[in-house]
């Protein structure tokens, strides 16, 4: 290698050293000093987005706070047992023919299965029913049934105990 660029003349030597750098100042440029910009472009807009957010966030803070003091849902059974206010929940939300058993367990759980459920109204039924009442989910376990957005599904909730708390 070190015959051939002996060989060459010196114009050509030149020549080939000049191309040597320019591809390699296009390499470096297309490597790294682009990508890198890219990059950081990129990074400025998702910085900008959340500092967008976050003066948002900031600004309806004190507006959320004042509706959750304002409104203080009633999550209490209302006297009723919890197996009872299950059941008439679903029922209320159209999950009547999907509910196959209530089944009380131990420490306040309840276990309610689910065959053939509509899975967008099961999931508003159980999303309502815990944000209105002192229940909480303690397991969650579905399955894709036969027929197309319809599940078999137990769920397993838990009221407050003696004490109040869960």
């Amino acid at each position: 290698m070190i015959g051939f660029w002996h060989r060459l003349q010196l114009r050509e030597q030149r020549l080939i050293l000049t191309a040597l750098l320019v591809i390699s100042g296009v390499l470096v440029w297309l490597l790294v000093i682009e990508p890198m910009q890219r990059s950081s472009q990129a990074l400025r807009d998702q910085i900008a987005g959340q500092l967008a957010l976050q003066d948002w966030l900031e600004r309806v803070t004190p507006e959320v706070r004042q509706l959750r003091q304002n409104e203080q849902p009633d999550r209490s059974l209302g006297g009723r047992s919890a197996l009872s206010v299950i059941d008439q929940s679903a029922r209320a939300a159209g999950l009547a023919g999907a509910l196959k058993r209530i089944e009380p367990g131990a420490g306040g759980e309840v276990r309610v299965v689910f065959e053939q459920a509509a899975f967008p109204d099961l999931m508003n039924w159980l999303a309502r029913l815990v944000g209105e009442r002192p229940l909480a989910v303690e397991t969650f376990s579905a399955d894709r049934s036969r027929a197309a957005g319809r599940v078999d599904c137990v769920v397993v909730l838990r009221g407050p105990d003696a004490t109040g708390s869960f």
